[in-house]
């Protein structure tokens, strides 16, 4: 759950130097960063760079100064960031070593925290309000007019669950958009194209696990619980399997950031609280075991090719894993100091 803004402003957003990192090198694997701006009480400054060689993970410094852009997606020569603390997604052009804003649109709801790009548009859940906005892409990248949001009622039995929290939406299949709503405990299916959604029904899921982020594997949808550290396995219309991601959860905990391993074989996720990554079969669904994250608030995962990636927030850094191919298993190797990071993405286009 994103925290409190300190003091939620609209800061302009400029371009910063550029570091003397490359955006994209044979040689290493670079990763863009998001994080919390002093907007939402972080250390950070905008959007950054790092860098791993294989065996020294680098922090290379802000690229572009924007407020607190703690998702970013990609789509081509365009880059797109939400701002949390002001409730805008906005676009940079990724030109050589830098990002140059070309843009911004507000949102329907507070502290838009996810976007996917969708059928030539962005679809941003609003964790504020829950409603998702749909924003369509011109040629060039930049942003249109967004379209009429979905909206979204509900509440759960946890404190955090005071009325509905959109956290991240899917493209599941052709025509089918699901969306987590980790504040009523639904998972609501939509059935369109991107620009013209509707929403066909929800899944419920037990009461007060709050649904957070959802993984597809083939035909497969998996969905983590922030809540009782679970997974999730759906249908079209629900639950049909559930297991813990860890077998000594902490009571605490809160999980974040599901992702599969490059080959499917695997999935982490981090366990804020016990700050941990859990390492789950993917065909089982059964835990395989974990490892400390190497530092405080495990909130984001990336894997790009055997190395698993951790945004550690609270402890402002980053840690590199190198993943043993047989076991699935992550063995540390590198951390380094990023501020306030919430987001890690890979700079090569997929």
């Amino acid at each position: 759950m994103p925290p409190e803004p300190a003091a939620v402003t609209t800061a302009a957003v400029t371009t910063a130097a550029v570091t003397t990192a490359p955006v994209t090198n044979a040689a290493l694997t670079t990763l863009w960063s998001g994080g919390y701006t002093a907007s939402m009480g972080g250390s950070a400054h905008g959007i950054g760079l790092v860098t791993w060689d294989g065996a020294e993970l680098v922090w290379g410094g802000t690229i572009a100064e924007t407020s607190s852009p703690s998702w970013l997606a990609r789509k081509g020569s365009t880059l797109y960031a939400a701002d949390e603390a002001a409730g805008l997604v906005s676009a940079f052009r990724i030109e050589n070593e830098s990002l140059r804003f070309i843009g911004s649109e507000a949102t329907s709801g507070q502290h838009p925290c996810h976007i996917a790009i969708i059928d030539e548009t962005l679809v941003v859940s609003n964790y504020g309000g829950g409603s998702i906005d749909v924003i369509p892409l011109e040629s060039d990248g930049s942003l249109g007019r967004p379209l009429p949001p979905l909206s979204a009622h509900g509440s759960g039995p946890r404190p955090q669950q005071e009325g509905p929290h959109a956290h991240s939406t899917l493209a599941a299949a052709p025509g089918v958009v699901l969306s987590a709503d980790l504040g009523t405990d639904h998972v609501h299916v939509h059935r369109g194209s991107a620009r013209a959604l509707t929403r066909d029904r929800s899944i419920q899921l037990p009461p007060g696990t709050g649904p957070r982020d959802l993984v597809a594997l083939g035909e497969r949808v998996l969905v983590l619980a922030e809540f009782g550290s679970r997974i999730f396995e759906l249908t079209a219309d629900a639950v049909v399997a559930d297991a813990p991601i860890v077998t000594d959860p902490g009571d605490a905990d809160q999980a974040a950031g599901l992702i599969a391993g490059a080959d499917g074989r695997f999935l982490y996720a981090g366990l804020r609280g016990t700050n941990r990554i859990a390492v789950v079969d993917a065909v089982t669904l059964q835990p395989v075991g974990s490892v400390p994250s190497a530092g405080d608030w495990p909130r984001h995962l990336v894997v790009a090719d055997d190395v698993l990636f951790v945004c550690n927030q609270r402890s402002d850094s980053v840690a590199a894993f190198v993943i043993d191919a047989a076991t699935g298993m992550p063995e540390f190797a590198a951390s380094t100091a990023v501020p306030t990071p919430t987001f890690l993405g890979d700079t090569r286009e997929r």
